[in-house]
């Protein structure tokens, strides 16, 4: 048996397992990233429509800016 050609393969396999290790621990923070953008997306959205239905009922009931004062 050739020892040498057996120690070249055996380092390429464990060589092979730490990079495809990486790349798994790349993805996963890739995908951790995303779901903490969407997060943060959501939490804009939910936000930014109290904001507009708040600024909506405000107009409502003050009348809007659409109502002119009638001086005499």
């Amino acid at each position: 048996m050739n020892w040498r050609l057996f120690g070249w393969l055996a380092a390429l396999f464990g060589g092979a397992i730490v990079a495809i290790w990486l790349v798994a621990t790349v993805i996963g923070w890739v995908l951790a990233g995303l779901g903490v953008l969407i997060k943060i997306a959501l939490v804009a959205a939910v936000v930014g429509g109290l904001v507009f239905l708040g600024f909506k009922a405000k107009q409502a009931l003050g009348g809007g800016p659409g109502r002119t004062q009638i001086r005499k």
